[in-house]
C-alpha cells in the first residue's frame, strides 16, 4: 500500500500495511511518518496483533513470566524465543562469580576501553577467547552487533567492496554501509553465484566476503568449503560470523569453521556472547596485527563504554564450564533434532535448517499476524519474524531450541503451532 494516497490519520487499517511501508515512507516533514505509524500501531493492538515488547519478569528459562498487555496481567509462557541455547544465563556458578565480581569492581566499566574501561578481566577474556578460537588475538565489544559494525567500518574504505550473502545479518550490512563501501550480494549460500560476482571485480584484494556460520533466520549452515575455495581463487578476504554457531558446532565448540576443518582459511571471525553464552557482548578474533589495528580504529569499540567486568567474569566461568562438561550441548542437539523431526512430520516448512534455530515458514505478513495472535493467546512465545528481518513474503515463526526444553514442552509447542495454522487456513 502507498501511504501517500489519501490515508487519513485515525483511519488507518493495519491489515492494509506492512512494516515495510513505514520504513520507506518519506513525507514532507521528518516526523510525519510517526503519526501514520502510531495509527498502525494502535490498530494492531486493538486487533491483538502486536505481540512485541511485552516486559518479561523472570529468567529466560523454558517457561518464563511475561506481562500480557491484552489481559493486563503477568502469566507464564512456553519460551521458544530466547537465545539461551545451553542454559548458562542462570547457571548458579556463573551467577556466583558475577556477584563476587560486582562486589570488587562495581556495576560497570564506566569508561571507553582505550581510556579506563579496559580491566584485567577484559584482557583475560580476550586471551581466553583467542585461545578457545585457536587464533592469535581477540577484541571484545559491548555487543555482537557492535562487533560487525566496528570490524567492517574500520577495515573497508570508500570504494572497497563488501560481498555479502543476501541473508547476512543487519549488522554486517550496516558495517559495510558505515564504511562507505560498495555492497554486492550473492544468492543465499550459493558458491557458484559468488564466483560470478567476484569474477566481475577488478581488484579482489580490496574485497571482503561475509557469511554466517549458522544463518540467524533460517538455521542453515554456510557451505563453507566451497565458499572458501571460491574466495581463494580470487584472493578475497573472508569474514565469518559465528554468532549462532559458537559453543554449538565443531568438536571443541569453536563453530562451523572448526566443523569443516577450515579455521585457518578464515581471515576474521566475529561472534557474540548473547547466544550460547547467555550473556551480552561480542568479539572478533584474528591475527595480532589485524586485532591491534581494530583496537584503535573500530569506532563501535573505541567510542562505546566497555564491557562490564562482571560480564567478562561470567563469560570466563561459562568457558570453563563448557570445556569441562558438554552434557548441555548433547541435550541441545537431541532437542533440536527431535523438534526438526516433529515439525516436519506435522507438515511444516522448516527450510534447510541444520541447527537449533528452526524457522516455521508462514508466508504473508497478514497470515503471520493472525497466527501470532493465536499462539500468544495459547501461551507460546516464539520469534515472530517479518520485515525488516526477512522478506514480508517469507515471514516466519523462529523457534530457538534450548537444552532446557523438555519433550512435553516441545510437543506442546508443535501442537499450538499446528492448531494456529489450522485455524488460519
Amino acid at each position: 500500500m502507498d501511504l501517500n494516497k489519501n490515508y487519513e490519520l485515525g483511519k488507518i487499517n493495519c491489515d492494509d500495511f506492512s512494516l515495510a511501508d513505514f520504513a520507506t515512507y518519506k513525507g514532507e516533514d521528518l516526523f510525519e511518518v510517526n503519526d501514520y505509524f502510531w495509527d498502525f500501531y494502535q490498530d494492531s493492538i486493538t486487533k491483538k496483533y502486536m505481540v512485541y515488547g511485552n516486559p518479561i519478569s523472570s529468567a529466560p528459562t523454558s517457561v518464563f513470566t511475561v506481562y500480557d498487555r491484552y489481559l493486563d496481567k503477568e502469566r507464564d509462557f512456553l519460551n521458544f524465543c530466547s537465545y539461551n541455547y545451553l542454559g548458562y544465563s542462570r547457571h548458579p556458578e556463573v551467577i556466583k562469580v558475577i556477584q563476587e565480581t560486582m562486589e570488587k569492581y562495581g556495576t560497570g566499566a564506566v569508561s571507553a576501553p582505550l581510556l579506563s574501561g579496559y580491566y584485567d578481566l577484559s584482557k583475560q577474556l580476550e586471551d581466553e577467547i583467542a585461545t578457545f578460537k585457536n587464533k592469535e588475538s581477540a577484541l571484545i565489544f559491548p555487543t555482537g552487533y557492535g562487533a560487525n559494525l566496528g570490524v567492517l567500518s574500520s577495515l573497508l574504505k570508500e570504494g572497497d567492496i563488501a560481498v555479502l550473502d543476501i541473508l547476512s545479518h543487519a549488522s554486517i550490512y550496516d558495517g559495510a554501509r558505515l564504511a562507505g563501501a560498495n555492497i554486492k550480494v550473492f544468492m543465499h549460500n550459493n558458491p557458484n553465484h559468488l564466483d560470478k560476482v567476484l569474477k566481475e571485480i577488478k581488484n579482489p584484494r580490496r574485497v571482503i566476503v561475509c557469511v554466517e556460520g549458522v544463518y540467524s533466520m533460517d538455521g542453515d549452515i554456510a557451505r563453507l568449503p566451497e565458499i572458501v575455495e571460491v574466495c581463494k581463487k580470487y584472493g578475497a578476504k573472508i569474514l565469518l560470523d559465528e554468532a549462532h554457531a559458537t559453543l554449538i558446532f565443531g568438536k571443541n565448540g569453536r563453530g562451523v569453521a572448526e566443523h569443516f576443518g577450515l579455521e585457518d582459511a578464515i581471515d576474521i571471525t566475529v561472534g557474540t556472547f548473547s547466544k550460547s553464552f547467555g550473556s551480552i557482548g561480542g568479539f572478533a578474533v584474528g591475527d595480532k596485527k589485524l586485532i591491534t589495528y581494530l583496537r584503535m580504529f573500530a569506532r563501535s569499540y573505541v567510542f562505546s563504554c566497555a564491557m562490564a567486568p562482571h560480564t567478562a567474569s561470567g563469560i570466563l566461568k561459562i568457558l570453563e564450564l563448557f570445556k569441562n562438561d558438554k552434557s548441555n550441548l548433547n541435550k541441545l542437539w537431541d532437542n533440536a533434532l527431535y523438534m526438526q523431526k516433529e515439525l516436519k512430520n506435522a507438515g511444516f516448512d522448516i527450510g534447510e535448517t541444520k541447527s537449533q534455530v528452526i524457522p516455521v515458514i508462514v508466508g504473508s505478513d497478514q497470515k503471520l499476524r493472525k497466527i501470532s495472535k493465536i499462539i500468544h493467546s495459547a501461551g507460546l512465545y516464539t520469534g515472530v519474524v517479518t520485515y525488516p528481518a526477512v522478506s514480508n513474503k517469507r515471514t516466519r515463526l523462529r523457534l530457538s531450541i534450548s537444552s532446557e526444553h523438555t519433550k512435553e514442552q516441545m510437543d506442546s509447542c508443535v501442537s499450538i503451532i499446528k492448531d494456529a495454522f489450522n485455524q488460519v487456513s
